[in-house]
């Protein structure tokens, strides 16, 4: 056990390293599982989607497969429910999963570099990015419905976020 204590952040300096080395690792795992399996990303974007039959046709200016609209929520009854996909596909699992490792890399060298203000704001903006991501995806896009699973993502992002911010002027002496 000491030897792991060893390479912990110190807590002298109160927990938000220890948090920040924790949440850290958490988003490294986290982003590995994305390389292997969908099951666990299914789990927070779990809207259901169909083809957007509102869309213009094809012109020489606009092709509706170009479209970031090209699929509309569906309904949870009809026939379009039949049709329904979600949109978690391999692709998208691994750039979010390649996206979670950097920030979970960012944030374990941060939580040793507090005082640095550059490694602070890098930091605070993995949180930031990240509540914004998941905000709009279930404000703006409906691909999550806010259930259980998204509460861990939504409390790291915001939490994170908000305890940084308290704490600036703690860590990083102007």
């Amino acid at each position: 056990m000491d030897l792991l204590k060893e390479y912990l952040p110190s807590t002298e300096q109160g927990y938000l390293p220890v948090y920040l080395f924790f949440i850290g690792l958490v988003a490294i795992g986290n982003s590995a599982q994305n390389y292997f399996t969908l099951h666990y990303t299914r789990r927070i974007y779990n809207g259901r989607f169909v083809t957007n039959h509102s869309l213009p046709s094809q012109t020489e200016r606009f092709d509706p497969e170009d479209s970031t609209s090209k699929l509309k929520p569906a309904s949870s009854t009809g026939k379009d429910s039949e049709k329904a996909r979600d949109q978690v596909t391999p692709l998208a699992a691994r750039l979010f999963g390649t996206y979670t490792f950097m920030a979970g890399v960012v944030r374990m060298i941060a939580c040793y570099q507090l005082e640095n203000k550059g490694m602070y704001w890098l930091g605070i903006w993995t949180h930031v990015i990240a509540a914004v991501h998941f905000t709009s995806e279930w404000l703006g896009y409906g691909t999550i419905r806010f259930t259980g699973p998204q509460g861990f993502s939504f409390a790291a992002a915001y939490g994170g976020m908000l305890w940084m911010g308290m704490q600036y002027h703690y860590y990083v002496q102007q």
